[in-house]
Parts: structure tokens; C-alpha cells; sequence
């Protein structure tokens, strides 16, 4: 059975085809090895023509790619790191920002027939990107390794100038020196300990002769000028949202729906006794929530954009328990509340919220189907970056997809995401899921397959898996 395994990047796309056994599958690892290669194609931006080749290629390249990169981290990509004759792949450095990359035809030695590319340092660190996807998939041509030998000491110092060596030493002490001076001059900093530590006196306490706790003075604890509501009251009770977040992925969920409506409606009348309804919203903001048994919330996690941006206008961080942003084991009840224009507050199960972006269409479950329409969302994810590629935090999507690739709509799936989706390309790609789930102008009609797509720092390197994983 032939297999092709696709290695994506938004400069460069490396493609490897080969023969695979279906003989060796296991629940484990569902996807077939590839242990025969046919062909190996790398697709650079900007290039019409993809450079391809055998083994001998494939192996060539991941070799120079690698011991030029290496070299080039370590300073020392002059010297014979980098350069192996033999190598049907050459690179070689142009100027501080640029790279040659040259490809001969296997078994010529002559210098014209050769391929020159030249690579700027984005490009070049992408196609490093894929190699190392590459040599990561166990699947995939396991016995494709790298070994690279460091240079002794004693061969560095061959290639580098005694003056390069000493420089570095004496403009170390030097600074040092210069820094210690200059510490030496400023004032020794006063360090408060977090007030978080103490327990809180009220008024009544500390009048009622109970001696104080370490470290805390009676003034502080009876000062009458000190409310809920002042500045630094809030900042010290303000929740820990990466732990509330978490809580939500790793507490036992409440599925009960008997459970679920009774806990659901005291949620409702808890958040419609603090919410203004007369706050002006934009657009609508919605949360995903998580609840304990006896109705605190433990679990918070804004779901667009402007729910992440507006969360001051909503009374859900002065609602959520004190012990809400430490890891819990309790149980939890998930729901979907959203904080609409018109003033009104909906509070639905998060299940039956969730499960409206493949209803009324089939969804696309078969791993042969999948992994055909994966690289066609590759590609379009690739032509459709807005600019050159930057990402400062992981972003998280879930995308729907047509069987040719085309994208019918998304959502954010982590706050960095949903702050820089106008940076990805789907600010050009699809629409949003409406609040509902579904979205009126991209109703699909036709079945869909739903996949997550993960752009990591710093140039954007894009994982996608199917959103429930592989199929066995």
C-alpha cells in the first residue's frame, strides 16, 4: 500500500511517499509504518518547482540541513561542520541572512548540473521545522536517523582566531566589573511579603482581644479604610484564570442531567443577581464555566474574544470561590453561559452546547478520509497567512472542513488564540461558529470533517490532528 505523509510549515511543505504495512496496525498507533521510500519531495515558498529525489536525496538532505543549522547555532558554520562533499545537498552561507542551497542529480559530479536556491533565515529554520517532524514520526522511515559528531576542542580552536577567543573572556570580566560597580550604587529594595499569606481580620476580630498572627500588626487588621472594592483588595483576590482554565480539562464532569438542570438554574439566578442588565455590549460574551456540587464556580474560561476583553462588565470574577484557582478533584458541572447585547443571561449544559457544530450535517470519521483532506487544509492554511508568520503564544483552533479542504468556519479554542485570530489565516478563511454553533451564511450542507489546527511560536508551525483524535 503506498502512503504519502505530508510535513508542513507556512515556507516550506516536505512531502515523503512511500510503501506501508497494513499487517503491522495496533490500537496504539493506528497509522501504518512507512518503511519504504519511493519518493521524497520538499516544496519551498516561492520556488515553482518542488526539489525531489530517492533516498540518497532524502538522506543528503536531512544531513546538510541539520549540520548546517547546527553549525550556524554554534557560530561555527565556517568551518568543515558544514561541508561534506559527498553530500548530493550543499549549503552554504551567502551573508548573515542568507543561505544557498544547493541539489546536484545523483551520480554527477559536475557543479552545473547542480540547483541553487537561495533560502533567507525564516525559510531556512521552517525547513529544519519539517526535518525535524520528520525524523520525529516514529511511522516514518524509523531507521532514517541522524547522527551528528561534535567537534573536540582542539578542532574549534583550528578554526577560530586567538583574538575571537580571548575577546569574548576579557569583555566578560570587564562587564562584571563595570556591573558591580554600578549595583554597588543603588538602594537596597524594600520586599513586601504577599499579603495572601496572613489570614484576613475583619474589624470584629481584631477588636475582640484574639491576639494577632505573626507578622500581621492589630493596625492593619482593624484599619476600617480597607473594603473589597478598593484596588488593592481586588488585586489580591484576584483568581489564578490558567488554574480555573485547567480545572476544566481535569475535574470528573457532571453528566447527570437531573443534576445538571438544578445546578444550572442556581447558576442562573446566581449571576442574575449581580449582573447589570443594562451593561452595553458590542456583542455577545460567552464563557464556559464549571461548577461544583453545592454551586461554586471552579472552572472559567472565556470562549471569544470579546468575552476575554469585556470580562471586567460581567460579575463572574467576583462570583467564582477563592479555592476555584487551585487544582480540584471535585466533580463538575460544565456549562455555556453567554452575556447577550439585549441584557439577558443563557445558561445551557456545555455538552449540548458543544455538540451543535457537526448537527444536521455528517461528520467525516474514516482515517483514510482524514488524512486525505489533511494537506488540503495544509495548503490552505499556508497560502493564507496574513504577512509573514508570527506567533508570540501556542494558538489553539477547532476548524470545520469540506472534503476538498475548503474551511466552513472555526473557533478559538485558548485566549491567545482568540486575541490573535486576525493574525492567522483564518482572518481570510472561513467564518467564525456563530453562538449557537453553527453559522447561517456557512450552513453546511454537505458532510464535514472537524479537525484541530495548533500554530506554535515563533514562526508558526502548524500542527493538525483530527479533533477526536485518530480513528482505530
Amino acid at each position: 500500500m503506498t502512503i504519502q505523509r505530508q510535513y508542513s510549515l507556512p515556507n516550506c511543505t516536505l512531502t515523503v511517499e512511500g510503501l506501508g504495512e497494513v499487517i503491522s496496525l495496533s490500537p496504539t498507533e493506528p497509522r501504518p509504518p512507512v518503511s519504504v521510500l519511493i519518493n521524497a519531495e520538499c516544496r519551498l515558498a516561492g520556488q515553482e518547482q518542488p526539489l525531489s529525489g530517492g533516498r540518497e536525496f532524502l538522506d543528503s538532505l536531512v544531513k546538510a540541513v541539520s549540520q548546517y543549522v547546527q553549525g550556524l547555532l554554534s557560530g561555527l558554520h565556517g568551518n568543515r561542520l558544514v561541508q561534506e562533499e559527498n553530500l548530493l545537498v550543499q549549503l552554504h552561507a551567502i551573508d548573515s541572512t542568507t543561505h544557498r542551497l544547493s541539489v546536484r542529480s545523483p551520480g554527477s559530479g559536475d557543479s552545473q548540473t547542480s540547483r541553487d536556491i537561495d533560502l533567507n533565515t525564516v525559510q531556512l529554520f521552517d525547513l529544519m521545522e519539517a526535518i525535524d517532524q520528520l525524523l520525529a514520526d516514529t511511522q516514518t522511515l524509523p531507521d532514517l536517523t541522524l547522527n551528528l559528531k561534535p567537534l573536540s576542542r582542539r578542532e574549534i580552536a583550528k578554526t577560530e582566531p586567538i583574538a575571537q577567543r580571548v575577546m569574548p573572556v576579557a569583555i566578560g570580566v570587564s562587564s562584571l566589573a563595570a556591573a558591580a560597580v554600578v549595583l554597588s550604587l543603588l538602594p537596597v529594595p524594600k520586599v513586601n511579603p504577599p499579603k495572601d499569606l496572613y489570614p484576613v481580620r475583619s474589624t470584629a476580630t481584631a477588636t475582640s482581644g484574639t491576639s494577632p498572627s505573626p507578622g500581621t500588626s492589630p493596625t492593619t487588621e482593624a484599619s476600617p479604610t480597607t473594603s473589597p472594592a478598593s484596588p488593592s483588595s481586588t488585586t489580591d483576590t484576584s483568581p489564578n484564570v490558567k488554574q480555573l482554565e485547567a480545572n476544566l480539562t481535569t475535574a470528573p464532569e457532571i453528566t447527570d442531567s437531573e443534576e445538571l438542570d438544578k445546578l444550572g438554574q442556581q447558576l442562573r439566578q446566581q449571576i442574575e443577581g449581580s449582573w447589570n442588565s443594562g451593561t452595553s455590549l458590542s456583542q455577545d460574551l460567552i464563557y464556559r464555566l464549571g461548577v461544583s456540587q453545592n454551586g461554586d464556580i471552579l472552572g472559567y474560561k472565556p470562549v471569544n474574544s470579546a468575552a476575554l476583553q469585556n470580562v471586567q462588565k460581567t460579575p463572574l470574577l467576583s462570583l467564582i470561590s477563592r479555592q476555584g484557582d487551585r487544582p480540584t478533584t471535585d466533580p463538575l458541572a460544565q456549562f455555556k453561559v453567554s452575556f447577550t447585547k439585549t441584557g439577558r443571561v443563557e445558561v445551557t449544559p456545555w455538552r449540548q452546547a458543544t455538540t451543535s457544530p457537526v448537527s444536521g450535517v455528517t461528520e467525516i470519521t474514516s482515517a483514510a478520509e482524514l488524512e486525505e483532506i489533511l494537506p488540503k487544509l495544509q495548503t490552505q492554511i499556508n497560502d493564507n497567512w496574513p504577512g509573514t508568520p508570527t506567533v508570540n503564544d501556542e494558538l489553539i483552533f477547532k476548524v470545520r472542513v469540506h472534503a476538498d479542504g475548503t474551511v466552513v468556519d472555526y473557533s478559538p479554542e485558548n485566549d491567545a488564540a482568540a486575541r490573535a485570530v486576525e493574525d492567522t489565516p483564518f482572518a481570510k478563511l472561513g467564518k467564525p461558529i456563530a453562538d449557537n454553533g453553527s453559522n447561517p451564511d456557512t450552513s453546511p450542507t454537505e458532510p464535514v470533517a472537524l479537525f484541530k489546527v495548533v500554530f506554535k511560536p515563533p514562526y508558526g508551525a502548524t500542527e493538525i490532528s483530527p479533533w477526536h483524535g485518530w480513528p482505530d
